[in-house]
């Protein structure tokens, strides 16, 4: 299944070097805490939504506590270098009950994706083209609906930072757009009303007292 609108993330390198393999080069850090964040327990299955290689996939499984990990992408060769780095070709029977790669696009509901108790879209949002926002809000919020809902994507204020970046630029040659605070305040105020959820704003990374942090991040209950 193919989507003009969700494209993989490509390695690259930017004038700022602030991105390594299309993940911010604090990713681990924005790993971590995104793991902190989806609130599991004991048998909770958690959706990556956008896994890409699967980085926050071989994270949430080291988490014994998790019954399930589900990661969903639109490309295949993506979802091929998350199969290699999750070792599933190994995996025994049983662990491999733990975990699952889907193909599909993240702007049409599906079945699959319903019954979860958390999604994480990680650095993924920006890269859907504007007039597609609405198909992935209505797939995700209204249609899969998980408890908890985890969204980071870049804060646009904070490009000032990154020296050899242009002014209005980008990070990634791939984004569709990058949101100011108060763009992602509103967008998430609107998408939470909208589908009965609570959304919690906050950033992740270094804060600086002007511009806030590189990474905006929203979770949704």
């Amino acid at each position: 299944m193919a989507d003009a609108e969700l494209l993989p993330l490509r390695r690259f390198r930017s004038a700022a070097s602030h991105y390594v393999a299309g993940r911010p080069v604090y990713a681990p850090r924005l790993i971590r805490h995104v793991v902190g964040l989806t609130g599991l327990t004991a048998r909770d299955r958690v959706l990556d939504l956008g896994c890409g290689s699967g980085q926050l996939m071989a994270e949430l499984l080291k988490n014994p506590a998790i019954s399930q990990v589900t990661g969903m992408d639109v490309a295949c060769h993506a979802l091929a270098r998350a199969s290699r780095r999750l070792h599933l070709d190994t995996r025994s029977p049983r662990e491999l009950d733990r975990v699952q790669l889907l193909h599909g696009s993240l702007t049409y509901r599906d079945d699959r994706l319903r019954g979860y108790d958390a999604a994480v879209l990680m650095e993924v949002i920006e890269h859907v083209d504007p007039p597609r926002l609405a198909a992935l809000e209505h797939a995700v919020f209204g249609w899969a609906r998980p408890a908890t809902i985890v969204v980071t994507t870049p804060n646009a204020e904070y490009n000032a930072r990154f020296a050899g970046l242009a002014p209005g630029a980008p990070r990634h040659h791939d984004h569709r757009f990058e949101w100011t605070r108060p763009q992602f305040e509103q967008w998430c105020a609107e998408v939470a009303g909208r589908h009965g959820y609570r959304a919690e704003l906050s950033g992740i990374g270094p804060a600086d007292p002007e511009l806030g942090c590189p990474t905006q991040l929203g979770v949704f209950r």
